[in-house]
């Protein structure tokens, strides 16, 4: 997955005095699962209707195999784009829905029918092959659709929101399901979403997108345990934060206590920052001696897997949260009210200009 298959080179966007992608570069592999994580009005829906040839860059330059398809109209591009809604046609069976586009280029019969039965194997759908969409649950409907994307062998599939329809047990079997298929093509896979869990789950790499600018791209372990902004801290997943400013070199809050953690270039003596550190980080206690604080327990959320301590702390304008697994807080009932101290370690803390 080494070989860079698709180049977007200072792309810009504008709709009138809206700047919808403002200068985004990015490089994305052959055989890559891609995503464009991002909240509304990010820019990555813009991004991907870009590389699907719907809208045409207002500047820059998009490359695949090295050359520049910004201007290339979409169905000329050898990308498909599976839209959030399917849009399966209600009167054709899933094989046809599947052989749909193979005849409108002309394709002869038998190759046709090989292409979609070895689909319907991949999908594992072939039992149902000809039954109309109206018969098919959700999951069922949307690889059916992923199916129609990829039987033309595209050497990208964009994905706009491919699981945002399904309930929340289903889109998790779906995304290790879109992973394995992916895997089995070995084509480029693209898909845009605002789900972080979604973005953790399938992809190879991850940008992040906010007001048409990238912050971030990297491995999902490098988004989440590397962020590299307040924002991008924030957005991917829990985080707490607690104020400080920089004197003497060091991490002080307003009460005096001091925090260990990196100091980030450019923070100046008497600046605001935060410093940022996970809840699954926080352990009961202070036993390594780096960091630690003290609140009253306000709330606690049993998960099954895991408890969450929700502290008032004087330290922090909300609650700080604690991520205790099951075997941690075994045998201890946490009232409200109940004065817990947590600590961690100098490597588990971020911190970030305020």
């Amino acid at each position: 997955m080494s070989d860079v298959l698709l180049s977007i080179r200072d792309v810009r966007k504008s709709f009138g005095r809206l700047e919808a992608v403002g200068g985004v570069s990015l490089d994305i592999r052959e055989n890559e699962f891609f995503a464009l994580l991002g909240a509304s009005g990010s820019g990555k829906t813009t991004l991907l209707r870009m590389l699907a040839g719907f809208e045409t860059p207002t500047a820059g330059e998009i490359l695949l195999d090295g050359k520049d398809v910004s201007r290339v109209p979409p169905n000329l591009r050898p990308v498909n784009l599976m839209f959030q809604s399917y849009a399966l046609f209600p009167h054709m069976t899933v094989a046809q829905n599947i052989a749909y586009g193979l005849e409108m280029d002309r394709m002869g019969r038998t190759e046709i029918r090989s292409r979609v039965g070895e689909m319907l194997e991949v999908i594992q759908l072939s039992h149902l092959a000809d039954r109309k969409p109206e018969q098919l649950s959700g999951g069922q409907r949307q690889r059916v659709a992923l199916a129609r994307a990829l039987v033309k062998r595209p050497r990208v599939l964009l994905l706009d929101e491919p699981l945002g329809a399904l309930d929340k047990k289903l889109r998790g079997e779906m995304q290790l399901e879109l992973k394995r298929i992916q895997d089995e093509f070995k084509i480029t896979f693209i898909v845009v979403t605002h789900d972080q869990e979604e973005a953790l789950v399938m992809a190879d790499r991850i940008a992040i997108l906010k007001d048409g600018l990238l912050l971030q791209c990297g491995t999902p372990h490098e988004i989440y345990e590397q962020p590299e902004s307040r924002f991008a801290a924030d957005f991917i997943g829990v985080m707490n934060f607690l104020p400080v400013h920089l004197r003497n070199g060091r991490l002080e809050a307003d009460d005096g206590r001091v925090f260990a953690g990196p100091i980030p270039d450019g923070l100046g003596e008497g600046d605001a920052a935060v410093v940022a550190v996970r809840p699954e980080r926080l352990r009961l206690g202070a036993s390594d001696g780096e960091n630690s604080l003290t609140g009253r327990v306000t709330a606690t959320a049993y998960h099954g897997l895991d408890l969450q301590l929700h502290l008032e702390t004087p330290n922090a304008p909300k609650p700080v949260l604690v991520r205790l697994t099951a075997d941690a807080a075994e045998g201890h009932r946490y009232a409200e009210g109940e004065e817990v101290t947590v600590g961690w370690s100098a490597a588990d803390t971020r911190v970030f200009p305020a």
